[in-house]
C-alpha cells in the first residue's frame, strides 16, 4: 500500500481531497491509483486548483450533498466539458426544504457531544437503505462498470456520505476491512479540525440562533470507527446488498474489477 501522506492532495481551496485507490483488492490485485478520488465540496475552488483537477482527467463527479446544500454552495464548473455529474435525486418536497437533515439536527436538537455522536451513528446506519442514496450508489457503480475513467465522490466535508460510498466502492473492489477503515480515518490527518471548530460553532450559533458549543459539535466534524461501522453493519451481507439493493450483478462487478484494478 502507498505511503499514507501521498494520498492527500495539498489543494489550497478544497479540503480533504485524496486518492482512495492503490489498496490491495480482489485476487491480490491493487486498485489503480489516479482513478478514485474523494473530497469535500468544490464551491470555493480557486483557479490554480481547477488546473490541478483538470490534470486528473475526471470522467465523473458524484455530489452526495442534499439540495439545500447545493443551492447554498453550488460547485464551481469544472474545466472538463465531458465530465458527467451525478446528484441526489430527491423528490420535490424534500428538495424544497430549507435545511439538509443534519442542519435540522443542528438547528433543533444538538445540545451535547453525545447527542452529536448518537446522530452520526444513526445517520450512518440509515444511509445504506435510504432510497436516494441507494440510487446514487447504484448509478456510481454502474458508471464504473461501463467506463474506465477517473472519478471523484464528495459531499460537504468529504467524510460521512463520501465515507459510506467510498467503503462500498472499496468492498466492491475487494479491499479488506482494515484498509477500508484506515482510509476512512485518514480525514483526521487530511483536515485540521481543531483549526476551524470554534469558528464553525460561532457561525452555526449565529445561523441557527441558538448556542452551539465546539465540544458538542466535535463528533460531527470528525470521524470515528463506530460511525462507518454503523453503515457497514446496516448493509449486512455485502454480496447480497450489492446484488439486491444496488442491483449490481456478478457480470457488472467483474467489469468494475477489470476497469479499476491494476493489470
Amino acid at each position: 500500500m502507498s505511503d499514507i501522506p501521498t494520498r492527500i492532495y495539498p489543494l489550497k481551496s478544497v479540503r480533504n481531497f485524496r486518492d482512495f485507490g492503490d489498496y490491495q483488492g480482489a485476487e491480490n490485485q491493487t486498485l489503480k491509483s489516479g482513478m478514485l478520488f474523494r473530497s469535500a465540496h468544490f464551491s470555493d475552488v480557486l483557479e490554480q486548483d481547477l488546473d490541478a483537477l483538470h490534470s486528473l482527467s475526471l470522467g465523473l463527479l458524484v455530489d452526495l450533498r442534499y439540495h439545500p446544500e447545493r443551492r447554498r454552495q453550488p460547485n464551481r464548473s469544472m474545466p472538463n466539458s465531458s465530465l458527467v455529474h451525478f446528484e441526489l435525486a430527491e423528490n420535490s418536497a424534500r428538495s424544497q426544504q430549507a435545511y439538509a437533515p443534519h442542519e435540522m439536527f443542528l438547528k433543533e436538537r444538538l445540545k451535547t457531544a453525545e447527542d452529536s455522536r448518537d446522530y452520526m451513528i444513526k445517520s450512518y446506519g440509515d444511509r445504506p437503505h435510504d432510497p436516494v442514496f441507494i440510487d446514487i450508489f447504484s448509478r456510481t457503480l454502474q458508471f464504473m462498470a461501463n467506463n474506465q475513467a477517473p472519478l471523484v465522490i464528495h459531499c460537504a466535508a468529504g467524510k460521512d456520505r463520501t465515507g459510506t460510498l467510498a467503503a462500498i466502492i472499496h468492498k466492491t473492489l475487494g479491499v479488506g476491512d482494515q484498509d477500508i477503515m484506515e482510509d476512512y480515518m485518514l480525514t483526521m490527518k487530511a483536515v485540521d479540525i481543531d483549526s476551524f471548530l470554534e469558528p464553525a460553532a460561532k457561525f452555526m450559533s449565529q445561523r441557527f440562533e441558538r448556542q452551539i458549543s465546539p465540544d458538542a459539535l466535535r463528533p460531527m466534524f470528525g470521524v470515528e470507527p463506530a460511525f462507518l461501522q454503523s453503515s457497514l453493519e446496516a448493509m449486512g451481507d455485502f454480496e447480497s446488498y450489492l446484488k439486491d439493493k444496488l442491483k449490481i450483478d456478478p457480470d457488472m462487478r467483474l467489469q468494475i474489477l477489470k476497469n479499476y484494478l491494476a493489470a
